[in-house]
């Protein structure tokens, strides 16, 4: 049986390279906290900014819009980005918000398809953009970023599915306790009584599928139960009192 080729200098090389970087994977990036950022790490979001070119875009510009083909992942920097659709009865529907930190466009970079929805900065805004043959060569030679990229790719069809149960609740209360668990997973701060979560109640009511008017009756109904407080373009999920 013939022995198979061997292997050139540049396949050894790599292949060495890659082995060093996992042997030294600090066991404390990979842990649960990590996995459920909805943001990069210090060290991909560094990587990212080597190869990518900043841009700022006035409040209110479309950066891109939905069917629209790109060649290029955008990673927020500051500022925020309003990811929605428009439905076939032609109201907006929110996705979410991208905030610093968090990088959208790659699931249309890698497949070269076209993005599925439309971007909106929210007031002034940086962004990273990050070409397509970059962005492969730096995942082709170095693992950890390759690594978080998957973890964000994973994470958003995670996302992808708590939006189609979602849609799927008949009951405006559930849809709205439903939206209220989704957007505290990727877009909350932690308060002393719980969790805030920077939404306004118009940005609820798209992510429920609702009027303004009847989320906001819905979510008053929560405030007399004890679970949020109702805020200025804030809510608190309250945090349970264990003597109650």
């Amino acid at each position: 049986m013939p022995s198979p080729p061997p292997r050139t200098p540049t396949e050894s090389q790599a292949s060495s390279n890659r082995a060093k970087v996992f042997k030294v994977l600090d066991a404390d990036e990979i842990n649960k906290d990590w996995a459920q950022s909805p943001g990069l790490t210090k060290r991909s979001t560094q990587a990212l900014h080597d190869v990518g070119m900043l841009r700022t875009w006035n409040d209110g510009q479309v950066l891109l819009s939905r069917g629209q083909p790109t060649s290029a992942a955008w990673l927020v920097v500051s500022g925020r980005i309003r990811i929605s659709v428009i439905t076939q009865e032609g109201e907006e529907q929110l996705i979410r918000w991208m905030l610093p930190g968090e990088i959208a466009g790659l699931s249309s970079v890698f497949a070269q398809a076209n993005n599925p929805a439309d971007m909106v900065s929210h007031g002034i805004t940086q962004v990273l953009h990050i070409e397509r043959a970059r962005l492969i060569e730096l995942i082709g030679r170095d693992p950890l970023v390759a690594l978080d990229l998957l973890r964000i790719l994973g994470l958003r069809i995670n996302q992808l599915f708590d939006n189609l149960a979602d849609q799927g609740m008949h009951s405006l209360e559930l849809r709205v306790w439903a939206s209220l668990e989704r957007i505290a997973k990727y877009n909350s701060t932690v308060v002393p009584d719980g969790v805030m979560l920077r939404v306004s109640q118009s940005d609820l009511a798209q992510a429920s599928s609702a009027s303004r008017q009847r989320v906001n009756q819905q979510l008053r109904h929560f405030q007399e139960q004890g679970l949020i407080r109702l805020g200025y373009r804030n809510i608190v999920l309250l945090r349970k009192d264990p003597n109650r």
